[in-house]
């Protein structure tokens, strides 16, 4: 490795200052094309001749205003805090009763009458312990052994029984049974969510599904007002969501260099967020940045390189709009030739739970390496990670129970073998997702692991790479 072309923590750190600048980066928004144009002109001023953005129709969906408002019988009416549910149906103001379904499951829908009114349910995420993972991964790089049997925080990406992201096989939708069942509107109530900033704001689903019923989240402590209102007597609520909704166009950026094969190992990130979002994921971006600038001024590269800026993440989550279009505009071409998919997501600062409220540490968030079932890639990705002290680490199968919940996640189910890092912090969603949550320690380490691991592949016969098992 020529370590003097490598990039600095502060140089890539500097590149996420720059998009979070940019502002939210929802797709198909003002703040995503303006990262789109950011991450094309950083890989023309690096020198790739073949840089291009390639455009992907889809629907906006930005909120204006919402609002919560109830109303006691016998007491005067208040407004709760709350956050839209993104994709849901606007409405100007909605009113109806209020009731509360617990966790909303089939049989609790056939206890109440939900029919016209407005159904409150409590939304569950799945509980992540990373020392469960630890026995299911091909290997653990943890030398201070830091991570321990208590170390678990709500996976806020997975809710189980509400509006999930289709990973979690067993989950229901509360949401769509309420909806059959004839309800007006609907308020989640964040149970696990802990208290982040001084307002909630969290953004899911991110499916890019427009949902007929207008729908909003609610905090636990506002749950649990609701819930002793609703203890009193008959509850009236009145629900406001207003939001733009129109045709709009992302895009895909990329650039090609070229090596001396035709065998392509693509290295990527989403440049989409639904805040100005640091680390998700204006940090992956920044180490995509990192490796090419690193590779484009090394002499020659054997096989090509192929540097990928997915669009839609916050479209269809880890079968996202963006990963779709690629890989169907270029099945005959790049995709044919792909020998390994590389996704670098969220270099993020570790956020515990303590007494529901979100506390930081000085470590870097446990992550995993998600990596195709081939003992070369396993060895490979090893070696690197002890060499670099990339610590956290688990290097994780694509079997897991929470399958590829990553943006290599249709790279997978197409055959390609990956390497996906990626860590989940509470505040991905939230925009708490702030320049000081990135692990700016971790820029240079993380880029050098990836330098390691992408020459040494190159030594290796495609046969051994490509062979599974």
């Amino acid at each position: 490795m020529r370590g003097n072309l490598v990039p600095s923590n502060d140089e890539i750190f500097q590149w996420i200052l720059d998009l979070y600048s940019l502002g939210p980066r929802i797709p198909g928004s003002e703040g995503d094309h303006k990262a789109e144009v950011y991450l094309r002109d950083k890989l023309l001023e690096f020198g790739f001749k073949d840089v291009q953005m390639e455009p992907i129709d889809v629907t906006l969906w930005l909120a204006k205003r919402w609002s919560l408002e109830v109303l006691l019988e016998g007491e005067g009416a208040k407004n709760v805090p709350c956050f839209y549910v993104p994709y849901t149906a606007p409405t100007s103001e909605l009113e109806g009763e209020l009731v509360y379904v617990g966790e909303g499951l089939p049989e609790d829908f056939e206890k109440i009458d939900v029919s016209g009114k407005i159904v409150m349910v409590s939304v569950r995420f799945l509980p992540l312990q990373v020392s469960l993972l630890a026995p299911l991964a091909y290997f653990v790089y943890d030398p201070r052994e830091t991570i321990t049997s208590d170390w678990v925080h709500p996976a806020t990406w997975i809710r189980l029984n509400c509006m999930g992201m289709g990973l979690i096989r067993e989950g229901y939708d509360a949401y769509e049974i309420a909806r059959e069942h004839g309800a007006l509107g609907f308020i989640g109530v964040l149970e696990d969510y802990p208290k982040l900033g001084e307002e909630l704001t969290y953004y899911a689903p991110y499916d890019g599904i427009l949902r007929p019923m207008p729908g909003l989240w609610v905090s636990r402590e506002t749950g649990d007002l609701l819930k002793s209102m609703l203890s009193k007597g008959k509850v009236r609520a009145k629900m406001t969501l207003e939001a733009e909704i129109r045709p709009a166009v992302t895009h895909n950026v990329y650039g090609v260099l070229p090596g001396k094969t035709d065998e392509i190992v693509i290295v990527h990130s989403h440049h989409d967020g639904p805040f100005q979002s640091a680390v998700e994921d204006a940090s992956g971006c920044s180490i995509v940045l990192a490796l090419a600038k690193y590779f484009a001024k090394c002499s020659e590269v054997k096989r090509t390189l192929l540097f990928l800026f997915t669009a839609g993440h916050f479209y269809g989550g880890a079968e996202s709009i963006g990963q779709k279009a690629f890989i169907e505009a270029h099945k005959s071409d790049f995709i044919t030739r792909t020998l390994l998919d590389i996704a670098i997501e969220h270099v993020a600062k570790e956020c515990l739970v303590k007494d529901g409220v979100a506390v930081m540490t000085d470590n870097v968030e446990p992550r995993g390496l998600f990596t195709t079932d081939n003992p070369v890639l396993i060895d490979v990705a090893k070696k690197a990670i002890i060499k670099n002290n990339v610590e956290r680490t688990l290097v994780l199968p694509t079997t897991t129970p929470i399958n590829v919940p990553t943006d290599a996640h249709l790279f997978w189910r197409n055959g390609i073998p990956i390497y996906s890092l990626i860590s989940g912090p509470i505040y991905l969603f939230d925009a708490t997702d702030t320049p000081d949550k990135v692990a700016k320690d971790q820029l240079e380490v993380l880029t050098r692991m990836f330098i390691d691991m992408i020459k040494e592949l190159e030594t290796i016969p495609h046969e051994r790479i490509r062979k599974e098992g």
